[in-house]
C-alpha cells in the first residue's frame, strides 16, 4: 500500500464541535457501509473523550448504526491507563505490568521518609504523602519527555540556586535510582514508562503492517514524544485522519514561529524564550515533534470561520498588541459574546441558572456551563433545582464529600478528636447510619444524646460521655422525670461499636483502616458499601490495605484525618447518565472536544481561570528549563486555548463575580484582554442580573410588626423568679417565650466553658463551704483546690481560671474572717424562698445571708464578673438583692428572720486596683440624687415588681418585644421574634414600647 503524498492533518475552527465534525467526516468516508464503520479505529485522548465521541455518533444515529472502535491513549493527568486495544493481554509477556498508583505513592512516601531521616530531617506522614504526589508527577514528566537520568549530571545547581533548591535537588538525585531499583525488583514499570513502550510498540506495528481500514486520531494535543511519534505514523497511513483541536491557521507565520520552541547552537530544544502561556504553543510543539508544518493542516469543517481573526488578536503575544490600534472596527467585535458581572459568587450562580432556564425555552438547544471553580459548579446545580432541572457536575465529586466517604472520614475524625461530643453526634446523625426501618428509633435516641452533650463538658473520650449520660439520668430522676430505659442500652451498644477504633489510635494505618471499615459496616448494616459510590469506596480501601502502609509509620493521633485525606487524594466519584439531556456542567478537562448552542464560561477571575501555576517542590524553574520540562505556566496556555475554543460557539456568556467568600476578586487576564480589544463593542448582559433580583424580590414588601402577643389570663399565671423581672420589664416577649411558651435555650454542643458555667462552679464551692465547713476560712482554699484539680474539670478552667478563681476565693475567705471579727456571721447560704406579690408567687435563691451585729440582715450575691451598674438599679432593674431581702423579711426563707439593711455584691473579678475580689453595694445609706437608699430598697423593689406583675401577669398588657432594649442585652429569642425584620422600622411614636 503506497504512502500518501501529504499527511492527513486536519483541524476545526474555534468553536466548532470537534467530535461532531469528526463524526461527519468518518460517516462521509464510510459512505453508508456499516462494515467500513465498525472497522474504523479512533484514537482519543482519554475515556471522557470516548464518551463524548459516542454521544456525537448517537446524535447522528438515524435510523441506527454500529459504532467504530474507540480507544484512549491514556491521560496520566487523570490517572488513566491505555485502553485494552493498546495494552493487549499479549503485551504482558514482553512488557512488565504497571505499578498501581496507590502502591507507587506509598513507595515514594517511604523513600522520602527514609532519605529525610537519614539526613536528620523530620517529615510526618502527611507531608511525605504530599511530597510523594509531587515526586510522582516529576518522574512521570521525565519519563514522558524521554529524559534519561544521565542528563542530570550536566546540571550544577550549586552555582546560583538557593540552599533549599539544592537540598531538594540532591534528595531527588538520591531517590530516583532507589525508586528505579525498587520497581525493577518488583518487576513493575511506572505508568509513563510503560505507556511509552506500548505506544512505541503500536507505532512500529502501524508502520510494518499498515491497516487497510480508516484510522483516526482526534482531539489529542499532548506533545509527549511517544504520542507525537504515533500521530506522525497515523498521519502517513493511506487511510487516516489526525484531527487537532482548533489550530490557528490564520495566525501570521512569523508570530507562529516566534512561539517556540527555539533551537540553540547545538540544535537542542530549549524553552527559555518560548511563549508557553500562548494558547497555540502546545500545538506548535506537537507539530514540531511530529515533523510537520502548520501549512500541511487543512480545515475539516466546510464552514468558513468569520471570527477566528478576532480570537487570534485577543490571545496574541503581549509584544504584538500594538497592532490593535490599526485594526478596523469590523474585526474588533464578537457579537455573539456577552459579559455578565455579578456582585458576588452566589449572585453569579443564580444568574447562570437563570440563563440556563431561559435557554431551555428554545427547543433542542443544548447548554453547557464551563468552569474550573467546583464550588461555583455546585452552586449552579443547586440553583437549577428550583425549576426541577437536575444537572450533575461532570468533573465529579471528591469521594470524601459523598455520603459514604463523609461517614468514613467522620469516624476517623472521631478517633482524632478522642471522641469529642461533636464528632460522636456527627456519626450518630449521619443519614447512612441505621438507614431503613430502624432509622426513626435510632434518631430518637440520638436526639436525647444531643441534649445530654450540650453545654460545657468534663473529661474526654467515650468514658467521659458515659459519665455524662449517667449524671444526666440522675439529675432527671431528681426532677421526677425518667429517661427512656432503652437509651442506656442504645448508648452502650453505640459505644461498643466505637471502642475498637478508639483502641487503634496508637497503631498503624492498616489497623486504623480495618477498624474504621468494621465500625462503618456495623453502623450502616453494610449499606455504606452499596451503590456505585459505596463500591468505589470499598475498592479504594481494599487497595489501601493491600500495600505497604507501614512505610508511613504510625501517624500521631492528631494527624489521622490529614493522612487519610492525602491518601484519598484524587479519588473522585463521577456521575452516571441520568442528568438533564440538554444541560451539562463541565470542568476545563471535560469541556475539551465538546460544544453546545450556548456556552457559559463562568468564574473568569484570576486564580480560577486561569488557575495559578502549581509550584514544583523538587525542581527549581531553572533546572526544569535545562532538563527540557514544561514550565509551570504552560497550564495558563492550555486554559487560554480552552477559552479561545469556547469563544467560537454560537452563543457565549462570560461571567465573573466581583467578590467571593475570600474577598474582592481580580478579573481574569483573558477577560481583561477581551475588554481591551473590543471596548464598547463588548456586550454587557444586565438582563440576567435583573431577573435574579426580580426572583429574589417579593411582589410586595410586607412589614412585619414588632410582636406583642396577648396570652389569656390562665396562661399568664406563672411563677416568677427574682431574676426574671429584668426580662419581664425590659423584654416581655422573651419572658413570654421562656415562661409561658416554655421554650428553653439550648447550649451549644460541647460548649466552651463560659461565665455562667464558671459562676456555677464557684457557687458550688461556696455552698459546700458554707454548709459543710461552717464558712471556715482555712477550708475554703482546700475545697477550691480539690475541685479545680479534679481531672473531670474542663482543662480550660484549670489552665485559665484556676489562678483567678483561687485569688478571688482567697479574698472571700479573708473578707468573711474580717466581718466575723466585727460581729457579722453567716446565717444561711444557697437557700431558696418565696413570697406573694400581687397574688403571684415570686421565688428566689439567696447566695448568702449574714446576720449583722444589731440583728439585721445583710444580703450578699456572689459574682464572678462585674456587678450591675447603680444606674440599672435606680431605673428599676437588677433588683435581686432587694427582692431576696423582701422574701427574707416576710419569712419566706426558713430559719431566716429580720430586716434587710445591707445589700452587697461580692465580685471575684479583677478590680480597678489590679487585685481579685471586691464588694460593692447598689444602694446607699445617704440621700444622693438618682440613688436608692438602703432603707427604702426593699420597698422600692416590691413596688417595681408589683407594677410589672399588675400589668403583665395579672393584667392584660401585651408582651411587647424589646420594650426597653437598653436593659435587654440578651438575644436568646431574637430569631423567634424576627428581630431583624422590624428593628429600626417601627414608626416613631407608635407607642409600642410604652
Amino acid at each position: 500500500m503506497t504512502r500518501p503524498l501529504r499527511p492527513s492533518l486536519f483541524t476545526v475552527p474555534f468553536g466548532e464541535d470537534l467530535c461532531a465534525a469528526t463524526v461527519s467526516a468518518i460517516l462521509e468516508r464510510a459512505d453508508g457501509d456499516p462494515l467500513t464503520l465498525i472497522q474504523t479505529l479512533i484514537f482519543l485522548p482519554n475515556n471522557r473523550a470516548i464518551r463524548t465521541m459516542t454521544e456525537a455518533f448517537v446524535r447522528r444515529a438515524s435510523p441506527g448504526l454500529l459504532l467504530p472502535r474507540m480507544v484512549a491513549v491514556g491521560d496520566l493527568s487523570l490517572d488513566e491507563a491505555l485502553g485494552p486495544l493498546l495494552d493487549p493481554l499479549g503485551a504482558a509477556e514482553t512488557i512488565p505490568p504497571v505499578i498501581v498508583p496507590m502502591q507507587r505513592t506509598l513507595l515514594l512516601a517511604g523513600l522520602i521518609r527514609k532519605h529525610r531521616v537519614a539526613k536528620g530531617l523530620e517529615v510526618n506522614a502527611t507531608e511525605a504523602l504530599r511530597l510523594a504526589c509531587y515526586l510522582a508527577e516529576v518522574i512521570d514528566e521525565l519519563e514522558i519527555e524521554h529524559i534519561r537520568f544521565s542528563r542530570f549530571d550536566a546540571i550544577k545547581p550549586e552555582e546560583d540556586l538557593a540552599g533549599h533548591w539544592q537540598s531538594s535537588y540532591g534528595q531527588l538525585l538520591d531517590m530516583i535510582p532507589d525508586y528505579d531499583a525498587e520497581l525493577k525488583a518488583m518487576h513493575l514499570l511506572g505508568p509513563a514508562a510503560r505507556r511509552n513502550l506500548l505506544l512505541a510498540q503500536l507505532t512500529r506495528s502501524l508502520k510494518q503492517d499498515q491497516p487497510n481500514h480508516l484510522v483516526v486520531a482526534a482531539g489529542i494535543s499532548t506533545a509527549a514524544p511517544a504520542i507525537a511519534g504515533l500521530l506522525q505514523q497515523i498521519a502517513h497511513l493511506p487511510r487516516s485522519m489526525v484531527v487537532f483541536p482548533a489550530v490557528d491557521l490564520i495566525m501570521d507565520d512569523a508570530l507562529w514561529e516566534n512561539l517556540g520552541p527555539h533551537a540553540d547552537e547545538e540544535g537542542s530544544l530549549i524553552r527559555k524564550s518560548s511563549h508557553e502561556t500562548h494558547p497555540q504553543f502546545h500545538l506548535k510543539l506537537l507539530l514540531d515533534r511530529m515533523g510537520f508544518q502548520r501549512s500541511e493542516i487543512a480545515l475539516l469543517s466546510h464552514s468558513t470561520p468569520k471570527i477566528n481573526s478576532t480570537i487570534t488578536d485577543i490571545f496574541c503575544l503581549p509584544a504584538d498588541t500594538a497592532h490593535w490600534r490599526d485594526l478596523p472596527s469590523a474585526t474588533k467585535t464578537l457579537p455573539h459574546v456577552r459579559l455578565l458581572t455579578a456582585e458576588e459568587s452566589s449572585e453569579e450562580a443564580r444568574a447562570i441558572a437563570v440563563l440556563v432556564r431561559e435557554a431551555l425555552e428554545m427547543p433542542e438547544q443544548r447548554i453547557a456551563v464551563i468552569t474550573p471553580d467546583r464550588e461555583l459548579a455546585v452552586r449552579v446545580a443547586a440553583q437549577l433545582k428550583r425549576w426541577n432541572i437536575h444537572v450533575d457536575d461532570s468533573a465529579g465529586t471528591p469521594l470524601t464529600q459523598t455520603a459514604q466517604g463523609a461517614l468514613f472520614m467522620a469516624l476517623a475524625q472521631a478517633v482524632q478528636d478522642k471522641f469529642a461530643p461533636v464528632s460522636i453526634l456527627a456519626i450518630a446523625k449521619h443519614p447512612l447510619v441505621k438507614f431503613g426501618e430502624e432509622r426513626l428509633a435510632w434518631l430518637e435516641q440520638a436526639r436525647t444524646l444531643d441534649i445530654i452533650l450540650r453545654g460545657p463538658g468534663s473529661g474526654i473520650g467515650l468514658t467521659a460521655i458515659s459519665a455524662r449520660v449517667t449524671q444526666y439520668e440522675s439529675e432527671e430522676r431528681k426532677k421526677g422525670r425518667e429517661l427512656d430505659p432503652e437509651f442506656a442500652i442504645w448508648w452502650n451498644d453505640f459505644a461498643e461499636v466505637l471502642k475498637p477504633i478508639d483502641a487503634t489510635a496508637g497503631s498503624g494505618l492498616l489497623e486504623i483502616n480495618t477498624a474504621l471499615q468494621t465500625a462503618a459496616s456495623a453502623l450502616t448494616d453494610g449499606n455504606i458499601w452499596k451503590g456505585a459510590t459505596g463500591r468505589q469506596l470499598a475498592t479504594f480501601l481494599g487497595e489501601l490495605s493491600r500495600y505497604n502502609l507501614s512505610a508511613l509509620g504510625q501517624p500521631k493521633r492528631e494527624a489521622i484525618v490529614s493522612v487519610l485525606t492525602e491518601l484519598f487524594g484524587r479519588e473522585v466519584v463521577r456521575p452516571s447518565y441520568g442528568g438533564h439531556p440538554r444541560v451539562a456542567i463541565y470542568g476545563l478537562l471535560e469541556a475539551r472536544l465538546q460544544q453546545a448552542d450556548l456556552l457559559i464560561c463562568a468564574g473568569l477571575n484570576e486564580g480560577t481561570w486561569p488557575q495559578l501555576p502549581q509550584p514544583d517542590p523538587w525542581l527549581a524553574p531553572r533546572i526544569r528549563r535545562e532538563l527540557g520540562l514544561a514550565a509551570p505556566e504552560r497550564n495558563i496556555g492550555l486554559s487560554a486555548h480552552d477559552l479561545a475554543s469556547a469563544l467560537g460557539a454560537k452563543q457565549v456568556v462570560l461571567t465573573r463575580a466581583k467578590r467571593d467568600r475570600s474577598g474582592p476578586t481580580v478579573a481574569s487576564r483573558f477577560l481583561l484582554r477581551i475588554q481591551a480589544l473590543l471596548g464598547k463593542a463588548f456586550t454587557q448582559d444586565d438582563d440576567a442580573a435583573e431577573l435574579v433580583r426580580l426572583l429574589e424580590t417579593p411582589a410586595e414588601h410586607v412589614k412585619y410588626p414588632k410582636p406583642a402577643p396577648i396570652p389569656s389570663a390562665q396562661q399568664r399565671m406563672v411563677q416568677v423568679s427574682v431574676t426574671d423581672f429584668d426580662r419581664l420589664k425590659a423584654d416581655p416577649y422573651a419572658f413570654y417565650a421562656n415562661k409561658i411558651l416554655r421554650l428553653k435555650v439550648l447550649d451549644p454542643v460541647d460548649a466552651e466553658p463560659g461565665p455562667a458555667w464558671r459562676g456555677t462552679i464557684v457557687h458550688d464551692i461556696l455552698e459546700a463551704w458554707a454548709k459543710e465547713d461552717d464558712c471556715d476560712p482555712a477550708k475554703l482554699m482546700q475545697r477550691a483546690e480539690d475541685l479545680l484539680t479534679n481531672p473531670a474539670v474542663h482543662p480550660a478552667l484549670r489552665a485559665l481560671w484556676q489562678p483567678r478563681i483561687a485569688e478571688g476565693l482567697r479574698w472571700v475567705a479573708d473578707r468573711t474572717l474580717q466581718l466575723r471579727e466585727e460581729g457579722r456571721t453567716v446565717l444561711a447560704a444557697e437557700v431558696a424562698g418565696h413570697t406573694d406579690i400581687g397574688g403571684v408567687c415570686v421565688k428566689g435563691r439567696a447566695d448568702r445571708i449574714d446576720q449583722l451585729a444589731d440583728g439585721g440582715l445583710a444580703i450578699v450575691d456572689y459574682k464572678t464578673g462585674s456587678p450591675p451598674k447603680v444606674k440599672q438599679v435606680s431605673a428599676g432593674y437588677s433588683l435581686q438583692l432587694g427582692l431576696i431581702g423582701l422574701i427574707a423579711q416576710e419569712g419566706g426563707i426558713q430559719g431566716v428572720a429580720g430586716n434587710a439593711k445591707t445589700f452587697e455584691y461580692w465580685s471575684l473579678a479583677k478590680s480597678a486596683k489590679g487585685t481579685f475580689g471586691n464588694d460593692s453595694s447598689p444602694v446607699t445609706d445617704k440621700e444622693i440624687k438618682d440613688r436608692v437608699q438602703a432603707s427604702d430598697f426593699v420597698a422600692f423593689a416590691h413596688d417595681q415588681a408589683l407594677d410589672a406583675i399588675a400589668s403583665l401577669i395579672t393584667g392584660k398588657d401585651a408582651f411587647v418585644a424589646k420594650k426597653h432594649p437598653e436593659y435587654a442585652p440578651y438575644a436568646d429569642y431574637d430569631q423567634l421574634m424576627r428581630f431583624e425584620e422590624w428593628n429600626g422600622r417601627e414608626p416613631i411614636g407608635d407607642g409600642a414600647g410604652e
